[in-house]
């Protein structure tokens, strides 16, 4: 669904948006001002707390560097070892199958959204709908598009444009849902 048509039974996107600056005004005693500001809600209306945008990043660009620095180191120690006349496009293409495999294999095993650069930055990659883990079907997936793709769409992550899942802040979160107001009203 998009931001201006609402699911069935929901609230429409600018009452939406009111109860969720309601809801930001109260907290701000409770979080603080900046953290009340990154206060989103799921679209079953569950709150959170966003990830500040140096979070996200900064937890790619782990996530990313790790992925290509195997692939790389893999390649070249494939070039240095091999016999074959041809070792310089082996590498190439050893390199490029990583790229892609390396992600997604990287990514089931963090299913729970926590890989190493969201363990450095305490963010979290949870499914929008209701906060819920990504889990091992979709996280795969979910790395190979962050790792190989995000750096083309990066302005899809910013807007928000079809977003399925999105990159929590676990610890203010947490802060959030120990408190009196947890779901839009």
């Amino acid at each position: 669904m998009t931001e201006d048509m609402p699911r069935p039974g929901a609230i429409a996107p600018a009452d939406r948006r009111a109860a969720l600056a309601d809801v930001r005004a109260g907290l701000a005693s409770e979080l603080g001002t900046a953290v009340a500001k990154r206060v989103r809600a799921f679209e079953d209306g569950t709150l959170y707390v966003d990830s500040t945008m140096s979070g996200a990043f900064l937890a790619w660009l782990v996530d990313s560097v790790l992925l290509y620095a195997v692939a790389v180191a893999v390649a070249i120690i494939y070039g240095a070892a091999s016999d074959d006349p041809d070792r310089a496009v082996g590498a190439v293409v050893i390199g490029l199958a990583l790229i892609v495999v390396l992600p997604f294999g990287y990514g089931c095993a963090f299913r729970d959204g926590r890989a190493l650069g969201g363990l450095l930055t305490g963010t979290q990659v949870v499914r929008m709908r209701d906060g819920s883990p990504v889990g091992l079907a979709k996280a795969g997936w979910a790395m190979l598009i962050r790792a190989v793709f995000l750096p083309f769409l990066f302005w899809a992550a910013i807007d928000g444009v079809g977003q399925v899942r999105v990159s929590i802040d676990r610890a203010a979160t947490a802060r959030l849902r120990r408190g009196r107001i947890t779901r839009l009203p």
